[in-house]
């Protein structure tokens, strides 16, 4: 009998190894930190897809509805700096796993929400708890993947942004039409509970472990001369600023898209939420695919690909943007804006990667801390704000008997309802270019910054240049 059952436990002790082992790797730890992500642009954009909803409950102008959009953002944006520091020194499996938990009561708390005031508590509240996972979760993937499988690592959990985003906008939308926009916020908080949950059994492989040569020693923790260094970083500088502009247009596009194709193009809060969120998911998975391949591609005869890649993204969006806006019909306006799409997600890995490249992994948290917040600061926070207040001007009888007003109704951006959602949106065009400027420039430096994060400081930046073609 007793042999009998040795036997019967011997698959049962292996079974359970195997899913020790398999929780123990960083294949496990990218699959729960991709569910944690697309919870997070699931939450993000439902709540834009709702947001005509939400404005007609609550009463809230578009000008109003900007900073509402952006108040998480916003406290997201301040956390982050205090969250970077803690992350280089604290327990990062539970600062992830907490932080994930704290936004997911914040957004079942909005649905909660009875007035403007309640409504920007619960979407500030969110920004503590994303904050607290959002720059360490991309340290914490660079730990577990070494240099040569970091990129494709970084392309897998940035997809989590268009299928979140396609998630929130198709569930927000329906859910917002059929159940009322509060439900929303049911659905789409409580299953971020159990990504929390699994986040406490990922394994953290320590700082630096999955780097090679001098950088792969245990770093003493970093001094704030330390961190005062990654501004002088020209690389870490202009990478930084170029995703800055590519999240002002993605923000901008997140927070009004749809209710752009609502006014301009009569579609109802059901059919805008899904064109939008099939149209994100798809570009997005392209985009970010292209994004992990390309660069591979590139390298093979320079070394600034990630950034030329990126650069040569963005300029070629500017038009597709800004003549998508301008579209009479919403079936090509979509279309160009498909275009747009793809050519912006291809940024994201490129650029997460380039940021994990050129900071000591001792700093990583920090520097993605760092990074996050001036993106935000310049991108996401500003973009909606200023898209609401452009709107309200333009759509004034002031705004739009002005001679720039004039002009652009020439175009085709016309008011609509005491609103001009298209002369705003045509806003986000030069800072995309901006944005293709900044990367253009960087990639100059990226060879030398990245051979000085690994330590290599005793050769200079044209020898690096050299040494690296």
């Amino acid at each position: 009998m007793s042999e009998s059952t040795s036997v019967e436990s011997k698959p049962k002790e292996a079974h359970a190894s195997a899913a020790a082992r398999f929780a123990a790797g960083p294949i496990f730890a990218l699959l729960v930190l991709f569910a944690m992500n697309l919870l997070n642009y699931v939450d993000r954009y439902s709540f834009f897809a709702a947001g005509s909803k939400i404005q007609d409950a609550l009463n809230i102008e578009d000008d109003a509805f900007g900073v509402l959009g952006a108040s998480f953002m916003i406290v997201y944006t301040i956390v982050s700096p205090f969250m970077g520091v803690l992350g280089d020194r604290l327990n990062r499996k539970l600062l992830i796993s907490g932080g994930v938990a704290l936004w997911s009561v914040a957004t079942v708390g909005t649905a909660f929400s009875t007035d403007y005031r309640h409504m920007f508590f619960w979407r500030a509240l969110l920004g503590v708890g994303e904050a607290s996972y959002g720059v360490i979760a991309p340290a914490l993937l660079a730990d577990l993947f070494p240099v040569k499988s970091r990129g494709r690592a970084m392309g897998v959990y940035y997809l989590a942004l268009p299928v979140g985003s396609a998630l929130g906008y198709i569930l927000g939308g329906k859910i917002a039409q059929f159940f009322g926009w509060r439900a929303v916020f049911w659905v789409v908080g409580l299953p971020g509970l159990l990504a929390a949950a699994a986040g406490l059994f990922m394994r953290d492989p320590g700082r630096g472990a999955s780097e090679e040569g001098n950088a792969r020693k245990p770093a003493a923790r970093p001094t704030f001369a330390d961190y005062l260094e990654l501004f002088k970083t020209p690389t870490f500088l202009f990478n930084t600023a170029g995703m800055a502009a590519v999240t002002f247009a993605t923000g901008a596009y997140a927070a009004w898209g749809s209710t752009f194709y609502q006014r301009v193009h009569g579609l109802s809060v059901g059919d805008a939420g899904s064109y939008l969120g099939i149209l994100l998911v798809v570009a997005g998975v392209l985009g970010i695919l292209l994004g992990m391949v390309l660069p591979d591609v590139l390298a093979r005869y320079t070394n600034r690909a990630y950034l030329i890649i990126a650069a040569g993204a963005v300029v070629l969006a500017v038009p597709l943007g800004g003549f998508g806006v301008l579209a009479a019909s919403y079936t090509v306006s979509l279309g160009l804006v498909f275009g747009a799409s793809i050519l912006l997600s291809m940024v994201l890995g490129p650029c997460n990667t380039v940021t994990a490249n050129v900071v000591p992994a001792n700093r990583r948290a920090a520097g993605y801390a760092a990074f996050i917040f001036l993106i935000h600061l310049f991108g996401d926070i500003s973009s909606p704000i200023l898209l609401g207040g452009i709107s309200r001007y333009f759509g004034s009888p002031r705004g739009a008997q002005s001679a720039l007003g004039q002009f652009l109704a020439s175009l085709g951006a016309k008011p609509v309802d005491h609103t001009n959602l298209s002369v705003a949106m045509l806003a986000v065009i030069p800072v995309l270019f901006l944005g293709f400027v900044f990367f253009a420039i960087g990639s100059r430096h990226l060879p030398c910054d990245e051979e000085k994060a690994k330590g290599a400081d005793g050769l200079a930046c044209e020898e690096l240049a050299q040494f690296h073609h």
